[in-house]
């Protein structure tokens, strides 16, 4: 390298390459992006990644300046600008009373038409799931995957998507192996007879029930319009970049992000999109610590989140954290999640004083007490032999997402530091 500096907001250098000229490479620290001046087409570039890895292998210590120059300040300030222009609206759109009249009449009518394709796909799935019922759970293994495809591909027709996401569960399970796949399947048979009546019985539900309801079935409020609505709860913290899990699904690429509120003791979930291979930018790095203020979705149990400020991220915690004591009182947390959202799916918890622990050919975690709870049979061996190294098989604390039956574990804490699987 030739030379690399930074400032609280953005890092960048020059390196030179095979050509006459330095490639120019560019690293935003606050919406982590990249950008540099080198011809290759993989985003990041090595000279970007280099660039993260010379930092990192320095322990930060490098030349700090306040001015950047100018072919940084311009990328940057671009960002910025666009950034602010996302969540802030112009002058004229909110003196434009006509045009708000008329986005207010479209937005409703927009509703009102989604609303009765919704109730069409609900009939038919209620039908579906009834016809399904009746025929008995154990000819489900004979029906094979293309027949939960076709009704998932319906939902989505339908514009609801969280159906669609629901019914595609039963193509997850493993039918041929021993009887544990009926449970699983009558699990999921119950969340989607439980959210059609919901749906159903929606003007009888507390306002913020029917939020969560809507946001169920695939009917979510637009990032904006959260962002701009004062009422809003937000929680200003210290935020634990507890786990990330990445997954696709056709051409739509998800990207969960778990948090956990050092001082707020809250958890909550960020979901970042992206179509195939684009590049998601986001502030959060798995196991650093974001202090920044959230903004959560309306819902009697607040979860899900945007980020509305995001200042700095650290890579050690604030302040020791302290979980629960053991796997009953973890079932006591559990069970007042799931009483108050029955849709949950991953309820995320720090237990303290688990130890890991093989009985027979499957893996398990065991508290203090001796009680053990499984953990998730695609939960890959190789990151449980990390585990293992990591504690020496000596008890530790954990953050985990617990679902009715199994674990899956996220991380370590140890001391003031976080160890990500």
């Amino acid at each position: 390298w030739l030379n690399y500096q930074s400032n609280e907001r953005v890092l960048w250098g020059e390196v030179q390459g095979s050509g006459k000229d330095p490639y120019r490479t560019q690293i935003d620290l606050q919406n982590t992006a990249f950008k540099c001046s080198c011809p290759s087409r993989k985003f990041p570039c090595k000279h970007g990644l280099g660039l993260l890895f010379l930092v990192a292998r320095r322990n930060g210590d490098i030349p700090q300046l306040t001015t950047e120059p100018s072919w940084v300040s311009e990328w940057i300030n671009k960002r910025s600008e666009k950034a602010e222009a996302k969540i802030q609206p112009s002058v004229s759109e909110e003196q434009d009373s006509e045009k708000t009249d008329k986005q207010a009449k479209d937005k409703e009518k927009r509703q009102n038409d989604r609303l009765l394709k919704v109730e069409a796909g609900i009939a038919e799935l209620d039908l579906w799931l009834r016809d399904m019922v009746r025929g008995g759970l154990l000819a489900l293994p004979e029906k094979g995957g293309a027949y939960f495809e076709k009704m998932a591909a319906r939902m989505v027709d339908a514009q609801a998507t969280g159906f669609a996401s629901l019914v595609k569960e039963f193509t997850k399970i493993n039918y041929y192996k021993g009887d544990s796949w009926q449970p699983q399947a009558l699990e999921i048979a119950a969340k989607i007879h439980l959210q059609i009546e919901a749906f159903r019985n929606l003007d009888q539900l507390p306002p913020l029930v029917q939020e969560e309801v809507k946001s169920r079935v695939g009917w979510n409020v637009q990032q904006k319009e959260l962002l701009e609505n004062k009422e809003a709860e937000t929680i200003d913290d210290e935020w634990v970049v507890i786990g990330r899990r990445t997954t696709q699904e056709d051409d739509i690429v998800l990207q969960r992000n778990w948090l956990y509120g050092s001082n707020s003791k809250r958890f909550a979930l960020v979901l970042n999109f992206a179509y195939k291979t684009a590049a998601i930018e986001t502030p959060l790095v798995p196991g650093n610590t974001s202090k920044a203020r959230l903004v959560f979705y309306p819902s009697h149990s607040p979860f899900r989140a945007l980020i509305k400020h995001h200042l700095e991220s650290k890579s050690f915690l604030p302040t020791s954290l302290e979980g629960v004591a053991n796997w009953q009182h973890s079932q006591l947390e559990y069970t007042r999640a799931i009483a108050q959202n029955p849709w949950a799916d991953d309820v995320p918890q720090l237990v303290e004083h688990l130890q890991i622990t093989k009985h027979q050919t499957h893996w398990y975690l065991q508290d203090t007490t001796g009680a053990v709870m499984r953990i998730h049979d695609s939960f890959e061996e190789a990151i449980i032999w990390k585990l293992l190294a990591f504690t020496a098989g000596q008890p530790t604390p954990l953050f985990l997402l617990r679902q009715s039956a199994s674990v899956w574990p996220l991380g370590i804490v140890q001391n003031f530091s976080y160890q990500l699987l």
